[in-house]
């Protein structure tokens, strides 16, 4: 296996399938999710859909991802993309596919509020990178801590 496999692909990989079927499991059995619409509270068109126990079930599988991917000798650059690997795609879809989608195609709503798109942007990218972080930061720390007081002992 190759390093970049070992240190960036398997943990990412593993950490965005893990998110997944998390937030699949959650959709089927689990509770209700957190509606927000772009006034406010008030019930109109939801702008997102938050899962909270789908935030909380992320801490742990960003703390799995930082540890997979520090445990396969990753710089400090790729622990931190293995542990917001699954907010990535909707980090395309909300830079790049939405943008191009409402140029080209005219099938798509073209009166989407900028401040929809805000919220949804905060409910699928900030707010689950936030959590991964959350996880996934303390882990790399610690790893960092062990490292430098391993180099230390060993000079």
């Amino acid at each position: 296996m190759t390093d970049r496999v070992r240190q960036l692909w398997l943990p990412g990989l593993l950490t965005l399938l893990l998110s997944m079927v998390v937030l699949m499991v959650i959709q089927f059995v689990g509770p209700r999710p957190l509606i927000v619409s772009a006034h406010g509270w008030r019930m109109t068109a939801p702008v997102a859909v938050i899962y909270v126990p789908w935030l909380l079930s992320l801490i742990p599988i960003g703390a799995m991802g930082a540890y997979l991917a520090g445990r396969g000798g990753a710089s400090q650059r790729a622990v931190l993309l293995s542990i917001v690997f699954p907010v990535l795609p909707y980090l395309a879809l909300f830079v790049i596919a939405l943008p191009v989608s409402l140029i080209l195609d005219d099938h798509v709503a073209h009166n989407v509020r900028l401040s929809a798109l805000l919220l949804g942007l905060l409910a699928w990218v900030m707010l689950p990178a936030m959590a991964l972080l959350a996880g996934g930061l303390p882990v790399q720390l610690l790893r960092a801590r062990r490292l430098a007081s391993g180099q230390i002992a060993n000079a």
